[in-house]
């Protein structure tokens, strides 16, 4: 888990000449990770949770799985955006200048947030349905390792987004 941190690290630090064209899109950041972290953590553990009482069973493809995941993405999803149209209108009255438009802003948080949901919620299912059938505490794997790759995911789909939108 140090390893991925440190590689996001350096991934952040790869950014610096966008951070300061665009300081705005650093205060993306930590919004993205902090989405990607909480939104594994509550998917892992609702799946958990229904593993250990038996509304869940040990499958991929149950139905209960899938609908922790759907619904994971979409609340994700929803909260990033409204955080992201917020965000648009504070920080210039902070001072912080945008230098985006805000259907570029828009894209490059909405393409983000994709990039980082579409990996983190399955990975929760995954590392969830794994642990409990290996008789370990899905809690116990599923917090940590999703928070890392959270981390780098969110970095890493920042990046992407900013390249696919023409800023960088």
């Amino acid at each position: 888990m140090m390893l991925i941190e440190l590689a996001g690290g350096g991934l952040l630090n790869s950014l610096e000449t966008v951070f300061l064209y665009l300081p705005a899109v650093l205060a993306i950041v930590p919004m993205i990770n902090a989405l990607a972290g909480n939104v594994g953590a509550i998917v892992g553990s609702r799946i958990s949770s229904g593993l250990h009482i038996g509304s869940i069973r040990p499958e991929p493809l149950d139905p209960e799985v899938r609908e922790n995941l759907e619904m994971g993405f979409l609340t994700g999803l929803l909260a990033i955006l409204i955080t992201a149209i917020a965000l648009y209108l504070i920080l210039p009255i902070m001072g912080i200048r945008m230098n985006l438009s805000f259907a570029d802003w828009l894209s490059i948080i909405t393409l983000s947030s994709i990039l980082v949901l579409g990996t983190v919620t399955p990975l929760a299912a995954i590392i969830s349905l794994v642990a409990f059938k290996k008789g370990l505490s899905p809690n116990d794997f599923t917090i940590p390792v999703v928070s890392t790759v959270g981390d780098f995911m969110g970095i890493l789909s920042l990046a992407i987004s900013i390249t696919v939108v023409g800023i960088a």
